[in-house]
């Protein structure tokens, strides 16, 4: 019977041999070499007879399939495949920033820098013990190294002009104060994380209320994240406060802060992140509560307005002010400004005017200032178009006073563009507000800064003069009395003295975008 299956076999295969006899094999398999006589058909038959199990990934030649021939040389390769994880150092990047509260010449180690490390786990495969291949298949961080910061001095020879109160401003996304002189500059705070949404500094001028880039990660992740630093002391750590993804927010006036949270309140709105542009949606809400600087909570928080549509383009955002008696805030909004009630969150409206359209993914929202004594609010309206232009594509922005009643609507400055930011003395009767160096052009216009009294009489040119560029924006800060006042420009403050034009350069880098006063 054996015989004839041979046979059969045999005439089954052209390459096969034509007559069947006992063959003898060399079996090379586990470091061992065997010779082996047999009448095996293949090399399967071959290992199993010789008792050799081959695992997943081993390797036979010649094939298993292969008949037997006298001679053959037969060798078995063990392949192994494993995993291996392995700890890695990841080595901390070194940055230089140059700093203006240290003197030329000098550095300072700010932060040392942490060295991270991940987790690597390769794919191993190894032939009869020795590895021939390895490849990565994960990688997961398991600390993220800190990057080291040194400060290089660039602290430069500007004159130091005496400041009354206490200055607060952000640069490098870090907040800075100003005390006593302008050479008095001190960090509060230094990862560099602000995102300039909320600046505000308290009005007793004891802490500052900001905004940071969140360190949460997934779909928990907020918009940002709500802090306050105090700015007494010599090296504070800022509190974070129970409230996160804010679009907008500020102390009420004349208060104290308390470190229980009995003194000062905070209104705020708030907001989500988005894919796209602009990376967020209003919710076009409106809350108050007193934050507490010991430990971050944030007392009698309760809402005012409810989150809602918020009007044409509502999922920009509104603008806010308190007023001085913090018993109302006036809002901006892209089509109308309004004033809503603390104490009932009853709105109303005082104007409206067609929406600004800007062909982008940005809108353009007014925003609104109170007069000392809380009867008026100035602001700027969208105008109607000089030359038959539609309402929304109208290039005219005008400066206009209004009464918080809403019975009166005056024009102060024509045509002085959509960044003009009018902005009431707290102490006197001064408007400050920016016009437009190209005003059908004001979206991208360079812009001069002009004061005047708050019936729009006795306007004036006060920074730059005429021979120097223009500023960004009219971002100003008012001082005691309205008899000075500090404003960013080309990234720098200048403090600037409103009876006699006189000029002071109170900071070095340019790197400033927000500035606050109090006294």
């Amino acid at each position: 019977m054996r015989n004839w299956l041979i046979l059969l076999v045999l005439s089954l295969s052209a390459c096969a041999p034509l007559a069947y006899e006992a063959a003898t094999v060399t079996l090379q398999v586990d470091g061992e070499t065997r010779t082996l006589t047999t009448d095996a058909l293949t090399v399967r038959d071959v290992l199993k007879e010789a008792g050799i199990t081959l695992g997943e990934y081993d390797r036979v030649a010649p094939v298993e399939p292969t008949f037997v021939q006298d001679r053959m040389s037969i060798r078995v390769t063990r392949v192994e495949i494993r995993s291996e994880t392995v700890l890695e150092e990841l080595p901390f990047e070194r940055r230089t920033v140059r700093d203006t509260s240290i003197p030329v010449g000098e550095t300072r180690l700010l932060d040392p820098g942490i060295t991270g490390s991940q987790e690597l786990t390769y794919r191993i495969a190894l032939e009869d013990g020795i590895e021939t291949e390895r490849s990565l298949i994960r990688r997961v961080t398991v600390q993220e190294p800190r990057t080291e910061v040194i400060l290089i001095g660039a602290q430069a020879e500007i004159k130091p002009i005496p400041i009354t109160g206490t200055v607060a401003f952000l640069a490098d996304r870090n907040v800075w104060t100003m005390r006593g002189t302008s050479a008095n500059q001190q960090r509060l705070t230094s990862a560099g994380d602000l995102d300039g949404r909320v600046f505000s500094l308290a009005p007793d001028g004891t802490t500052v209320l900001f905004t940071r880039i969140p360190t949460e990660t997934g779909a928990s992740r907020p918009l940002n994240t709500l802090w306050i630093v105090e700015t007494a002391l010599p090296n504070p750590e800022p509190t974070r406060i129970d409230a996160d993804g804010l679009l907008w927010a500020e102390w009420e006036p004349d208060c104290v802060v308390r470190s229980n949270g009995t003194g000062c309140r905070i209104a705020y709105s708030t907001g989500v992140p988005t894919d796209g542009s602009p990376g967020w949606r209003a919710n076009n809400d409106l809350r108050v509560g007193r934050p507490t600087p010991s430990d971050g909570r944030l007392l009698g928080d309760r809402q005012i307005v409810a989150p809602g549509v918020g009007g044409t383009y509502g999922w920009w955002g509104s603008n806010y002010s308190w007023s001085p008696d913090g018993t109302a805030l006036a809002f901006g909004r892209p089509d109308q400004i309004g004033v809503v009630t603390v104490a009932a969150g009853a709105a109303s409206t005082l104007t409206e005017f067609p929406v600004y359209r800007t062909y982008g993914p940005w809108v353009w929202v007014p925003t609104v200032s109170w007069s000392p004594e809380g009867q008026l609010i100035v602001t700027t309206l969208h105008g109607p178009a000089p030359t038959g232009e539609t309402p929304e594509d109208s290039p005219v922005f005008n400066v206009c006073v209004l009464s918080a009643d809403g019975a009166l609507t005056a024009e102060l400055s024509s045509e002085a563009g959509m960044w003009a930011a009018p902005n009431f003395s707290p102490d006197s009767d001064l408007v400050a507000y920016g016009r437009a160096r190209s005003p059908y052009l004001s979206q991208t216009s360079t812009y001069d800064l002009y004061v005047m009294d708050r019936d729009g009489s006795d306007r004036r040119l006060l920074f730059p003069t005429p021979d120097e560029s223009g500023l960004d924006y009219p971002y100003v800060a008012w001082g005691p009395g309205g008899r000075e006042l500090i404003v960013i420009y080309r990234g720098k403050l200048y403090l600037i003295t409103t009876q006699d034009d006189e000029v002071h350069q109170l900071t070095a880098e340019g790197n400033v975008t927000a500035v606050q006063w109090r006294w």
